[in-house]
């Protein structure tokens, strides 16, 4: 198989782990609470990245970025907890279309903390997301209630994770910050679980174990993805996680399917996509 072909599976293979996702924690969130599962979550993608992780790489030297590691893990702990609270809350198209929005924050954090520049792309893409926010609340019964608010606090939340990488991916390989990352976010959401922990049914603790797994090789695919082609050609597949959330909110909860999330959604990535292409073509000509 070529290299983009794969590149584009791998990406494929993101969206659906993103869209089951979801699933998961909507129906392990009627017997578990949101904060045991991010902690079996965390626990299952450490256990994963621990067996394949080379052994030499297995090791607590965090290369002086402990204290980055640990806000990281921390922001990271609290994004998962509004966005799973979100889920349970919100149709799980709802919340994947917000969920959307999160690079355009990244480019928001990025001309904020990091000194990028604006460009005129990338306040194309800032106003396609706001459009998109308001297409996705226009129809009846989607409110900006709390169940939104966390769901865009979770966007916001993991735009400052993927900030955060960015600053430590210049002195650390990624797989080694997601270890060290792992190595902090585990035992922090142990403790922040045990006040409301109760045991796991079988059922229950298998649905985690596959959404830590799954979790943590989409996100080792979009890696590799990012590796084999470029950026903006392999981005565009994502958007594939929002219609199988849909179908899969309709299947198996019978969330009926709501045409101006799936518009919203679309033009939200739309603005994504743009940026990204943006980005890649000015990329090429600077070099």
């Amino acid at each position: 198989m070529g290299a983009i072909p794969a590149a584009l599976l791998l990406m494929a293979f993101n969206a659906v782990m993103s869209a089951l996702d979801t699933v998961f924690v909507r129906l392990v969130a009627g017997e578990v609470h949101p904060l045991e599962i991010a902690f079996f979550r965390n626990l299952f993608s450490l256990i994963t990245l621990f067996l394949i992780l080379p052994r030499g790489e297995r090791t607590l030297d965090g290369n002086g970025l402990w204290p980055l590691h640990g806000l990281r893990a921390v922001i990271k702990l609290a994004a998962m907890l509004t966005y799973f609270v979100a889920i349970t809350m919100l149709p799980i198209a709802l919340v994947t279309a917000i969920a959307f929005s999160m690079p355009l924050f990244v480019v928001v954090g990025s001309m904020m903390f990091l000194g990028e520049g604006v460009g005129r792309h990338r306040l194309i893409a800032l106003g396609a997301g706001l459009a998109g926010m308001l297409i996705i609340l226009r129809p009846p019964g989607v409110e900006a209630g709390l169940g939104f608010a966390l769901a865009v606090l979770s966007a916001i939340l993991f735009a400052g994770v993927a900030l955060l990488m960015k600053v430590s991916s210049g002195r650390e390989a990624p797989l080694r910050i997601v270890w060290c990352n792992l190595l902090v976010t585990v035992p922090v959401a142990l403790v922040v679980a045990l006040p409301v922990w109760v045991w796991p049914s079988p059922q229950a603790l298998t649905l985690m174990a596959l959404q830590g797994i799954g979790g943590l090789f989409a996100q080792l695919s979009v890696a590799r993805s990012m590796k084999l082609a470029d950026a903006s050609l392999v981005i565009p597949v994502d958007f594939l996680r929002l219609p199988i959330a849909a179908f899969l909110g309709l299947a198996l909860f019978g969330e009926p399917l709501e045409i101006w999330v799936l518009v919203g959604g679309a033009v939200i990535f739309a603005g994504v996509v743009y940026s990204a292409r943006t980005e890649s073509r000015l990329s090429r000509l600077s070099s």
